[in-house]
């Protein structure tokens, strides 16, 4: 049976782009579909810009550590940030990491076609493109879909007072206060970033205990020490600003 390609790929992110790198290594023919941005969720929305926030924002904290750093012998004046400047830092890291991952694909020859894809039948994937539907048939289908924030159910998203991790890793403003629902590892680097930067932070937990999915010597170990239980809310902790 002839097939257009030998494995196409729904999803461009670090997994399927990993896989069409293997895929072409082992003489496959490959396509890989992507509706959104070259790297997914970890390259545009996740990993890269929050780690380059995250690296921004705790120097801000070191030098702002005045006391601890004349115990070492330094002295450092007033310390003051651009918040813009540390958003487009991320931003310019992202374009470039994005920029590079698409340039390995045109390099290896891997068909990039922008779409949503979509299973239609046994070896068999259907794209809606901007031109209308396309059907591609492929001797093997990987599925590397990635994925988005969970909202949880009664709660509105406007962009502007109540918005998802996708929004904030923009750093667009830094309110002086900020509720972060959940304490697993994305709410925690969000709380680390905007307390860094100067925000007052309640974190809140469905859960009996902060950072759920952590093995618990780590939840309890001294680094998580500056997460608190409020006394009267069970489900609710705040970071303290120090």
């Amino acid at each position: 049976m002839s097939f257009d390609y030998d494995l196409v790929i729904i999803g461009a992110g670090v997994g399927g782009h990993g896989a069409a790198l293997h895929a072409v290594e082992c003489g496959l023919k490959t396509a890989i579909v992507e509706a959104a941005d070259m790297g997914g969720t970890c390259v545009n929305r996740g990993c890269i810009p929050s780690k380059a926030l995250l690296a921004a924002s705790g120097r801000v904290r070191e030098l702002r550590q005045a006391q601890h750093l004349a115990a070492l012998g330094i002295q450092v004046g007033s310390v003051g940030f651009d918040r813009q400047a540390i958003a487009d830092h991320a931003l310019n890291l992202v374009n470039k990491i994005r920029g590079d991952l698409t340039n390995s694909l045109k390099r290896l020859k891997v068909d990039t076609i922008r779409g949503w894809g979509r299973l239609a039948g046994p070896q068999k994937v259907s794209i809606q493109t901007e031109a209308g539907e396309q059907i591609l048939t492929a001797r093997d289908v990987m599925l590397s879909t990635g994925s988005v924030p969970f909202v949880p159910p009664g709660i509105e998203i406007d962009g502007k007072t109540v918005f998802t991790s996708d929004d904030a890793i923009k750093l667009e403003f830094l309110p002086d206060w900020v509720a972060i629902i959940g304490s697993g590892y994305i709410g925690l680097e969000f709380s680390d970033i905007y307390a860094a930067l100067g925000c007052e932070i309640t974190m809140i937990e469905a859960l009996d205990t902060l950072m759920p999915g952590f093995d618990p010597e780590i939840a309890n170990s001294p680094s998580a020490c500056c997460l608190t239980r409020a006394t009267l809310k069970p489900t609710v902790a705040c970071w303290r600003k120090k």
